[in-house]
């Protein structure tokens, strides 16, 4: 097993049109956090997709992220998350948006992903900032003081 194969299968699948699919893309998930490299978060973040058939089963690549925490520090992972979001972003959006919405309601891996952000480059912020006001805008109620926090924050 290697990871090049392994991030290939969980490519090949991701849209979860069949069961077929959605066993190897679970498998291909399952391999890929056996080598517990929180690096590996980059390959996890090229099976979310826009169009996928399943999302209950694609919710099981955003648990699979979110485990690293076990493994490093939230910190690590968030910024494997982070440097991630410009390679899946024009198909996977949607996803990259349900798991910013889930950075933002937890107060510590908000904290961690400001300390992150604010030092990555203008074209990353460009987009975070996008995001950002499209969660506030989609939720004022829920996140418009927690997206202003994170804007604040990456200044």
């Amino acid at each position: 097993m290697n990871i090049v194969d392994e991030v290939k299968k969980l490519q090949e699948n991701k849209l979860l049109r069949t069961n077929e699919e959605i066993e190897k893309f679970e498998e291909a998930i399952d391999n890929i956090l056996s080598f517990e490299n929180h690096e590996h978060i980059k390959h996890l973040c090229t099976g979310f997709d826009d169009n996928t058939k399943d999302d209950e089963v694609m919710f099981s690549l955003v648990h699979a992220i979110e485990s690293y925490d076990n493994i490093v520090e939230s910190r690590l992972s968030l910024k494997e998350f982070l440097y991630a979001i410009p390679n899946v972003y024009s198909y996977a959006k949607g996803w990259v948006i349900i798991m910013n919405k889930r950075i933002l309601n937890d107060d510590n891996s908000l904290e961690s992903y400001i300390d992150v952000a604010k030092n990555c480059d203008n074209s990353l912020k460009m987009i975070l900032i996008e995001l950002m006001n499209e969660i506030k805008k989609d939720n004022s109620e829920r996140f418009s003081q927690v997206v202003d926090k994170f804007l604040l924050g990456i200044k």
